[in-house]
């Protein structure tokens, strides 16, 4: 497919608004954090096969569920790091079990955006997650 500046602005706008639908439909403070984290991410959420199956069109509208992720986190054409970061994600959301030692296939971008995330989920306004100097 070729790209010109209509179709990468269409992409643009469309991934705008998947953004704002996917936002609208996280209404748990888990679903917000978990949510929230994929957004911040952008790389996991690129692939298309991730975001049909964050969000599908029913006869009642859009629906979203975690479950449904789950039964396809292998068939999304995740590599190891993403698959790890997304799984670890849906722990934060849902009761998806996940060992915390798959944070070691994170790199430092993707564990601080994991670690924000909990703080969000923990309430808590006096933690930070920064680099050290």
């Amino acid at each position: 497919m070729i790209t010109t500046p209509e179709t990468e602005t269409q992409e643009a706008e469309d991934a705008a608004a998947f953004r704002e639908l996917l936002l609208k439909s996280a209404v748990h403070p888990r679903d917000r954090a978990a949510v929230r984290a994929l957004l911040d991410e952008e790389q996991i959420f690129a692939h298309e096969a991730v975001r049909k199956t964050l969000l599908w069109e029913t006869t009642q509208g859009v629906e979203f569920a975690w479950e449904r992720v789950t039964s396809c986190l292998y068939t999304m054409g995740l590599d190891d790091s993403e698959r790890a970061f997304f799984s670890l994600v849906m722990s934060l959301a849902c009761p998806h079990q996940t060992s915390l030692t798959k944070v070691m296939d994170l790199d430092e971008r993707r564990t601080a955006i994991l670690l924000r995330a909990m703080i969000e989920l923990s309430g808590c306004d006096t933690l930070a997650v920064g680099t050290r100097t």
